[in-house]
């Protein structure tokens, strides 16, 4: 006869399915109600209940239900901020959050505080309109007039304090800068990482890249490239003089072509990158000088909710007339910094983008993916900041 004993519990099991002097079932029973009984406690919340649990209660939780006591204090800050990030104001912070003291009915009070750049395609009126309606469904508003101060070095800063009941007040600031500002866009990505990326990443200063759909490392760079501050353009290829191949790219605009054809090669190019913004022709001095087929893009664009950039490949291009006929926001390029691939032409344009910029107060440059143009822009750009220019996205510079 096998015999199993458990020196542990003082106990032998034998082959009649007993322990002696305790009967198997009896305690099957009682290990099986002690298990019910911790998972009641763990699933009603008992009081030494789960961390996770513990922790998901002190989440802040905004709630849309006007003047319910059970709203969170920091409700108001949440829903202004998930209205920012949906018109990806994010990236356009001055500086981190945080707390200030403002006059709120008479009494000085702590507020929470943001500071954003003013993009071209707002004015403050407007931000400060989209955010009351955001505000609205906690009994919030708008408490006082919208402040306006002079700051030397920094501009003008136009600020809105949001307030209402319980609700934490919360104070948006909106940044016009005084600094001449410039725009650069780098075209051609999506063919390779390596030392390009790598120096683009080292910029530290905002720039938007425009990538061509449907290559290699298209749908990859356009993942990755916003948890490095970087911007995500669409490429897209358009006829140019130069024969291309057939089937060189998967979207590929010419001169004549139908307009619903064109709108949906725009919304594949697209579609192969998320977090995209806006798009730029890819050559296309033949194709952008077709106004019924720019203005088939320019509505797609913007049914997209995205924004144009005319890189200026023709000066016969009708980019600008057909956004501005749809309402689509636009702007165009003012240099081109690399045609020859040489560090020396590269720093002669970025001087000449700088003077541009400092007398118009702002220049749009457009180079290239590539490690001559990218490592000698990271020595440029930090020398321009350094002297007082401020660098912007392309989202920043458009405008109806």
């Amino acid at each position: 006869m096998m015999i199993n004993k458990s020196k542990k519990f003082g106990l032998t099991l034998n082959e009649r399915g007993t322990l002696s002097g305790f009967p198997l079932i009896l305690l099957t029973l009682i290990l099986v109600a002690a298990v019910l009984g911790l998972l009641a406690h763990w699933f009603l919340g008992g009081s030494s209940g789960s961390s996770l649990t513990q922790t998901a209660q002190t989440v802040p939780t905004p709630t849309s239900a006007a003047g319910s006591n059970s709203q969170e204090p920091d409700a108001l800050w949440h829903v202004l901020d998930a209205k920012l990030k949906n018109l990806d104001f994010f990236k356009l912070q001055t500086q981190a959050p945080g707390t200030k003291t403002a006059m709120v009915d008479g009494k000085n009070v702590s507020v929470h505080w943001e500071s954003y750049r003013l993009p071209e395609l707002y004015t403050p009126q407007q931000l400060a309109d989209l955010l009351v309606q955001a505000a609205i469904p906690l009994g919030a508003k708008l408490v006082q007039p919208m402040n306006t101060v002079e700051q030397p070095g920094l501009g003008t800063v136009y600020s809105c304090l949001y307030a209402g009941g319980a609700l934490t007040p919360v104070q948006m600031d909106w940044v016009v800068t005084s600094k001449p500002r410039i725009c650069i866009i780098i075209d051609d990505a999506g063919y390779q990482k390596g030392a390009a990326l790598d120096a683009l990443y080292d910029f530290k200063v905002p720039v938007t890249v425009s990538i061509i759909p449907h290559t290699e490392y298209s749908n990859f760079l356009a993942q990755d490239f916003p948890d490095h501050g970087v911007e995500v353009m669409c490429h897209l290829p358009m006829e140019g003089h130069d024969h291309v191949p057939a089937g060189a790219y998967k979207e590929y605009l010419k001169k004549g072509m139908d307009v619903e054809k064109a709108k949906k090669e725009v919304e594949s190019g697209l579609a192969d990158l998320p977090n995209c913004r806006g798009l730029n022709n890819h050559m296309g001095s033949v194709a952008t000088t077709d106004l019924s087929l720019m203005t088939a893009v320019c509505e797609e664009l913007k049914t997209e909710n995205m924004f144009v950039i005319d890189s200026r490949t023709s000066p016969k291009a009708v980019v600008s007339q057909a956004a501005h006929a749809v309402g689509l926001p636009v702007a165009q390029r003012e240099f081109f910094l690399d045609n020859t691939k040489s560090p020396s032409v590269v720093l002669k344009q970025m001087r000449l983008t700088a003077a541009f910029a400092k007398k118009h107060g702002l220049a749009v440059a457009i180079g290239h993916f590539n490690v001559i143009t990218l490592k000698t822009l990271k020595v440029v750009v930090q020398k321009l900041q350094n002297e007082g220019f401020q660098f912007v996205y392309a989202s920043e510079v458009v405008k109806e």
